[in-house]
C-alpha cells in the first residue's frame, strides 16, 4: 500500500510540473489563433473567447484523471532513434511494437493524443457538433502549445539532470506571467496540412531545439542574479529566451489555426453557424485512447 501511494505522489507531483505555458501562456496561444483564419472562416473568430477561456481545461483533468498526465509530453530523447538520427518511429502502434507499449508510455504520448485529438475534431465537424467542437479545439489548442515547449520534449524536462531543478515553472510560468503582454501574435498565411501525424512530429523535432538554450539562458539569469530567483533573475530569463519563447507561442498560434482550418476541410467544409451555444464549464475530456 505504502508503494502503491507514494508511486502515486510522485506521479501527481510530476503532473503539478508538467503544466506548460501556464494558464496565461495557453489562453494567448488558443486566443490568437482564430485570426489565422481566411475571410472564409470569419465565423471562428467568433470562438476565440471560448478557445482561451478553455485553454487550461486538459491540465485541469490532470487532478482527477491518471491518464491524461501521459498526454501532455514526449521524452523524445530517450529514444535512442532520436539521438542517432533525429527521429523516431512515428506511427504509434509501430512504436508500440518496436520499442515496447511500457516504454513508449512512460516517455510520453503527446505527438499521438495530439493526432487524435485532431481526429476527434474532424468527426465533430462532420455531425455538427459544435459545442463539443469548440471544447476539442480547446483541448487540441493546448496539446500543440505543450509541443512547442521544449521541457516538454525532453528527459530533462525540470532541469534535474543539470543541477537546475524547478526551471520548468520558472519558465512557463512564472516569467511568461510576468512577460505575457510583451508578446504579439501577428497573422500571416496559413497552409494545408497533407499528414497531419507527420506534421506534429516535424514541430517536435524543431522545437526541441531550444531545450538547450532555455537550460544555459536559466544558468546564466541565476549567475547574473547573484543565485537568487529575484526579479533580476526573471528579466534577465526573459532577455535570453524572449527571442524564441516570442516565436514558439506565435508558432503554436498559427499551428492550431492550421490544424482546425484542416479539420475543417477534412471534415467536408460545414457551413458554421453564426450563434453558437458555447460551453460554461471546463471539458472533462474529449479524447479517450
Amino acid at each position: 500500500m505504502k508503494i502503491k501511494m507514494t508511486r502515486y505522489l510522485m506521479m501527481m507531483a510530476l503532473i503539478i510540473l508538467l503544466c506548460s505555458w501556464g494558464d496565461k501562456g495557453h489562453q494567448k496561444i488558443n486566443g490568437s489563433a482564430p485570426q489565422f483564419f481566411p475571410a472564409r472562416l470569419n465565423n471562428f473568430k467568433d470562438w476565440s473567447a471560448k478557445l482561451s477561456e478553455h485553454g487550461s481545461d486538459a491540465d485541469k483533468r490532470k487532478k482527477d484523471d491518471r491518464a491524461e498526465g501521459v498526454k501532455h509530453f514526449i521524452d523524445i530523447d530517450a529514444y535512442k532513434d532520436f539521438v542517432e538520427m533525429h527521429k523516431i518511429t512515428e506511427n504509434k502502434d509501430t512504436a508500440f511494437s518496436q520499442y515496447g507499449k511500457k516504454f513508449v508510455m512512460k516517455n510520453g504520448t503527446l505527438p499521438w493524443v495530439t493526432d487524435s485529438t485532431y481526429h476527434a475534431l474532424v468527426q465533430q465537424f462532420k455531425s455538427k457538433e459544435w459545442t463539443n467542437a469548440v471544447l476539442t479545439a480547446a483541448d487540441l489548442g493546448h496539446y500543440v502549445g505543450d509541443g512547442h515547449m521544449p521541457l516538454h520534449l525532453t528527459l530533462n524536462y525540470d532541469g534535474k539532470l543539470t543541477d537546475q531543478t524547478g526551471i520548468h515553472s520558472r519558465y512557463e510560468s512564472k516569467m511568461i506571467n510576468k512577460y505575457v503582454d510583451e508578446i504579439t501574435v501577428k497573422r500571416s498565411h496559413i497552409r494545408k496540412i497533407k499528414d497531419v501525424n507527420r506534421y506534429v512530429f516535424d514541430y517536435i523535432y524543431s522545437n526541441y531545439q531550444y531545450k538547450d538554450s532555455l537550460l544555459n539562458a536559466d544558468k546564466f539569469a541565476f549567475e547574473k542574479a547573484n543565485h537568487e530567483y529575484s526579479d533580476v533573475y526573471y528579466l534577465t530569463l526573459w532577455n535570453r529566451t524572449e527571442g524564441f519563447t516570442k516565436k514558439l507561442i506565435a508558432d503554436s498560434s498559427k499551428s492550431l489555426a492550421e490544424l482546425i482550418r484542416q479539420a475543417w476541410l477534412e471534415a467536408g467544409s460545414p457551413r458554421l453557424p453564426r450563434n453558437i451555444t458555447f460551453p460554461e464549464t471546463a471539458n472533462k475530456a474529449s479524447v479517450k485512447e
